[in-house]
Formats: structure tokens, C-alpha cells, sequence
């Protein structure tokens, strides 16, 4: 008999865990009126890198291929930072509101939950509310689906009975609020644009919901002078600096392509890059024409309110970004930052084949992936070495100001030995705080001139 080698020799092969990959903050999410034309019952979203495509989907006589010509004509436009436009069909009248019982089927139970099935492109879901011998005599809806239609009797399934049908009695059409909450855990995405935009009276809600998901930006347009100092105003107000309020006064329309191609220039930055973070001020737009009925007035409440506008400057188009509700620039670099500091944190532990030990040398290992962030963010222009001007500090002060002169941030984590007994049973890190220095922009210029005659 001949003995395994094993015995002398035993080999294990451990693989490279794998990672989170980065998030694509270039991304927008479009969502439009307009339906596909290849696919009339549509699929929950469609990804474009090119204004061509769109068209062939859309037609080139819809509002979405208009937008998508306006976003992909930028140079640079998303396509540079790698982003996709990702268009989600909506706003349809095609969301289950109310069903009516056709048969109720036996074998159910009270807190059953039952899908519609033979129809919409995302299937709706129904609770049994009330029954009496397992037959089903009362309905109430949970989630109404997408791409129904009423009057045609629904077989269902589900629960722990059988044999249930309804029909579909009337159907509800979704905001944008609501579409945008739907799509959100669909695909990745920052950007969002649209064909249909809330009334005045609904914009501080649809900001207020956007500015809740922190990782989210609404390009808000309006070509009514009221939201100004209305809507606009109040979202400033509001803090809700995730919502980027733009005015073009020709029309609606027009309104909507400045705020795709706003959207196109303003999403363009390739954050691998050298120096390549952009502010919006003074960035000219292709396919937008200066919009000529900005006056003196209209301008200063504009600057006011923080809302963004293309005027024209001794014909010379460019647009004017505002720092009232937050410049634009601000808020997508934050943006980046944090998904990607998201992103080096989950990967420094999830990356290791044994652990990440609960002692100085592991909460460098984090700190080290930070710091990779920080370091890029350097390199790409969003930070800045430079004099910090705030009261607060944390850590040692003098390194904390040392750093920032000198690199732009500064990273200080807790001690471990200074932990509280439950975060080191629960095997938290110690608290690790991070502080960035912005690199600013220049974006007005005052000149003394001193003549002697």
C-alpha cells in the first residue's frame, strides 16, 4: 500500500477575497414619461453611454433623447469619470391603487401576503386582510408594482392558499419622490434629472427626501421667476445643499436641456485624476444658448437664493454658480469622498484572509485605507494644503495644524486602550476622525490700479 503525500507534503491555496468595487458617482438616473419603443412594457431601466442609443429607445422626437443630446454634447460629460446614464421608464398610471375580489380561493390565512402575477414589468403585492374558512374576502395593497393595467381579472400566488383572483379597479401615477425611492437599491446612481419635475408647492419635499439620502444630487430646474424666491429660496433655507436649483426663463423645456447639460458638464470629473476636480462658475455649455432674459435684478436674486443661471457676460455665455445653497462642486466632491472612504474601509476588512486584530497596529490598517482617500483627493484637486479657520480641532493640535498646512487633512484615531468595554465586545474600532482642508475656487476678481500722473 502507498501512503498519500499529504502526509509529508499538504498544500492550501487561499484566493484573493473579493472587494467592494468603487462606486460610479458619475452616474445619473434619468427618469422620463416617455416609453421605450422597442419594449412596450419596459424594463425597469435601460444604461446609455451615448445620445444615440437613447433615440433608437425613445425616438429622436422625445423629450429623453432631447435631454440625452444636451447631457452627452458637454466636453468632457459623464462618459469622462466613466458614468452611464441610466434611464428608469415612470410616471406611468400603471401602479396598483385598489383590486376587487373576483375569487376568493380557499386555504388562507389572515396576514398572507399574495403576488399579482401575469402582468406588470414588477409584480404588485397584496395582504389578505380578512377571510372566513380560508376564504379570502378582503385585500389590502402593499406594494402596487409597476406596468398593470385596469379591468382584466389577475390570477395570484402566494401565501397558503390557492385558487385567489382579483380585479385591478384603479391604479395610481408616480411622483418623482416616489420613483426615485422605488429605483433607488435598482442600480447605482447620484445624478438625478427628469422629464417631469414636482409643482412648486412639492419641490422643499422632493429636496427635503433627496437630501436624506446624502448621496444623492436633484438637478431642480424652473423657468418661473416665482420659484426664485419661492420653492428655491425655501430649499435654500432648508440646507438642503444636495439640491441644485437652476432658473432659465425661456420655458419649461428649455429649463429642463440647461439643467441636462448642466448636469452632463457638471458630473464630469474623473476623480483618479490629476487636479481634475472643476467648479461649475463660468463653464460654458454646448447646445445651451445664453439665457437673455436674465437683467441686473434677476441676477443678484438669483446669487441670493443660490440658484445657478446662464447669463451672458459681454456676450460671452457662462454659467453662474452660486454659493448660497453650497456651491456645486462642494457637494459632488463630498459626495465621492465619502463613498470612497465607504468603499477602502469595507475592503481594508474584508480584504484581509485572517483579521484585522483589535489593537493599534489593526486600526492603522484602517487609517491606512483612509489615508488613500485623502491622498487622492489631493491629487485630484477636491482638497488643498492651507490654513484651517475653524475653532474646532480634535487630536494633537499641533499636528492637526501641521497637517492640514502641509497635506490638507489630518487623521486621528482614538486609543485603543481607551475604549469602553462594549465597543470592544461588539469589536468596534476606536473612533477615527478625519479632517479636509477644500482647495476652494477663484471665481471673482477685484484690481486696485494706482496711476501717478
Amino acid at each position: 500500500m502507498s501512503l498519500s503525500i499529504s502526509n509529508i507534503i499538504n498544500i492550501s491555496v487561499q484566493e484573493t477575497p473579493v472587494g467592494l468595487g468603487d462606486y460610479n458617482v458619475n452616474n445619473i438616473g434619468f427618469f422620463t414619461s416617455d416609453q421605450f419603443l422597442s419594449n412596450p412594457n419596459y424594463d425597469l431601466y435601460r444604461v446609455y453611454v451615448s445620445a444615440q442609443d437613447v433615440g433608437t429607445d425613445f425616438g429622436t422626437d422625445s423629450e429623453t433623447y432631447a435631454q440625452a443630446v444636451a447631457l452627452f454634447s458637454q466636453q468632457p460629460n459623464i462618459l469622462a469619470g466613466g458614468g452611464n446614464l441610466i434611464i428608469f421608464p415612470s410616471f406611468q398610471p400603471t401602479s396598483i391603487s385598489t383590486v376587487a375580489i373576483t375569487a376568493g380561493g380557499t386555504g388562507y390565512k389572515v396576514g398572507d401576503v399574495v403576488e399579482v402575477v401575469e402582468t406588470g414589468a414588477s409584480l404588485g403585492y397584496l395582504t389578505v386582510s380578512t377571510v372566513y374558512a380560508g376564504v379570502v374576502t378582503g385585500l389590502t395593497v402593499t406594494k402596487g408594482g409597476i406596468g398593470y393595467s385596469t379591468g382584466a381579472g389577475k390570477a395570484t400566488s402566494g401565501g397558503s392558499g390557492s385558487g385567489l383572483t382579483v380585479n385591478i379597479t384603479a391604479l395610481t401615477t408616480e411622483t418623482l419622490l416616489q420613483a426615485i425611492a422605488r429605483c433607488y437599491d435598482l442600480i447605482f446612481f447620484v445624478g438625478i434629472l427628469s422629464t417631469d419635475y414636482p409643482s412648486s408647492a412639492s419641490m422643499l419635499a422632493l429636496a427635503n427626501s433627496v437630501e436624506s439620502y446624502q448621496n444623492k444630487i436633484l438637478f431642480l430646474p424652473s423657468s418661473s421667476q416665482s420659484d426664485i424666491t419661492g420653492a428655491f429660496t425655501d430649499i435654500k433655507d432648508a440646507a438642503d445643499n444636495n439640491t441644485r436649483c437652476l432658473f432659465y426663463s425661456a420655458s419649461a423645456l428649455d429649463a429642463r436641456l440647461f439643467a441636462a447639460a448642466y448636469a452632463g458638464k457638471a458630473m464630469s470629473v474623473n476623480f483618479d485624476g490629476s487636479l481634475t476636480a472643476n467648479t461649475m462658475n463660468l463653464k460654458q455649455l454646448a447646445t445651451i444658448t445664453a439665457d437673455s432674459g436674465i437683467t441686473q435684478t434677476l441676477y443678484n436674486t438669483c446669487k441670493t437664493a443660490g440658484v445657478d443661471i446662464y447669463p451672458s457676460y459681454a456676450g460671452v455665455p457662462g454659467v453662474l454658480s452660486t454659493g448660497a445653497n453650497k456651491y456645486f462642486d462642494e457637494v459632488f466632491n463630498l459626495v465621492w469622498f465619502v463613498s470612497q472612504l465607504t468603499v477602502n474601509g469595507f475592503n481594508a476588512l474584508a480584504l484581509v484572509a485572517t483579521k484585522v486584530p483589535q489593537t493599534e497596529a489593526g486600526v492603522s490598517v484602517l487609517v491606512g485605507a483612509y489615508r488613500q482617500v485623502c491622498e487622492q483627493a489631493l491629487n485630484n484637486g477636491y482638497i488643498a494644503p492651507g490654513t484651517w479657520t475653524s475653532p474646532n480641532t480634535f487630536g494633537n493640535q499641533e499636528a492637526f495644524l501641521a497637517n492640514i498646512t502641509q497635506r490638507g487633512y489630518y487623521i486621528y484615531s482614538n486609543p485603543v486602550a481607551l475604549q469602553s468595554a462594549a465597543d470592544r465586545a461588539a469589536r468596534k474600532a476606536p473612533l477615527i476622525q478625519i479632517a479636509i482642508k477644500e482647495s476652494g475656487a477663484i471665481q471673482s476678481s477685484d484690481v486696485l490700479v494706482y496711476v501717478n500722473p
